[in-house]
């Protein structure tokens, strides 16, 4: 059930995750031990070992370095936004710290420049704020953090706002609820593209109970959005 030494993957795909001052942990390392344990899965749930994709998880920040989160500990981004590697999927987690972003000019230029490229961009929680500033979200349908939608919203005044959804698929683009929501995104994303044993072996050796109805959302109707 669990390769401690896997063998070396034939491709590789780099994730990369957003950090900033203030990022909410959950939001950021929830979906990071997902993307990180892929290595250990066994070659029948990749579906044969010449399907095996190996992982490289990085981290970038507008400079490299200490990154304090919004719980307190700190995390070192590998990277700054003016050396970071090419990436195949970017993640946006949310936080206190995303509030202030939605008018800093670097990190919405780093964030368009990325969503050009990647073949994924994935939002947690508020960091849906950040992609709706940087326009990324305009015309398309995306969710957030329900228990503050208003000012999550606030950014995107083009964007289709889901009120109720778990999360919200759009192809090159993924949003997520708040917080705990974005590990169920990420399994759905990896179900999506490396199949759904994958998707469940990971919710199986994390012993998540992960939700599979991207429209499951009782924390709509807590917040008053929808009866």
């Amino acid at each position: 059930m669990y390769e401690v030494r896997p063998a070396q993957a034939a491709s590789q795909v780099t994730v990369g995750v957003l950090l900033f001052p203030g990022f909410e942990m959950l939001d950021a390392y929830g979906p990071m031990e997902m993307w990180g344990s892929l290595k250990h899965a066994p070659a029948r749930f990749w579906g044969g070992e010449e399907k095996r994709v190996g992982v490289r998880l990085v981290t970038i920040a507008a400079t490299r370095g200490e990154v304090p989160s919004n719980q307190g500990p700190k995390t070192v981004a590998d990277y700054g936004y003016a050396d970071a590697p090419k990436l195949d999927y970017l993640l946006v987690p949310g936080g206190i710290g995303a509030v202030p972003l939605v008018r800093d000019a670097a990190t919405l230029d780093w964030l368009r420049a990325q969503a050009r490229t990647a073949k994924v961009v994935m939002s947690v929680c508020n960091g849906a704020s950040l992609l709706a500033a940087a326009g990324i979200l305009d015309g398309r349908p995306a969710t957030t953090n329900k228990m503050a939608f208003a000012s999550s919203t606030a950014p995107g005044p083009k964007v289709h706002w889901v009120k109720q959804a778990r999360w919200v698929d759009d192809g090159t683009v993924v949003s997520s609820s708040g917080v705990s929501a974005g590990m169920d995104m990420t399994l759905a994303v990896i179900a999506r593209l490396y199949g759904q044993p994958l998707s469940e072996w990971l919710a199986q050796i994390t012993e998540y109970d992960a939700h599979r109805d991207p429209a499951w959302d009782p924390f709509a109707v807590k917040a008053g959005l929808v009866r």
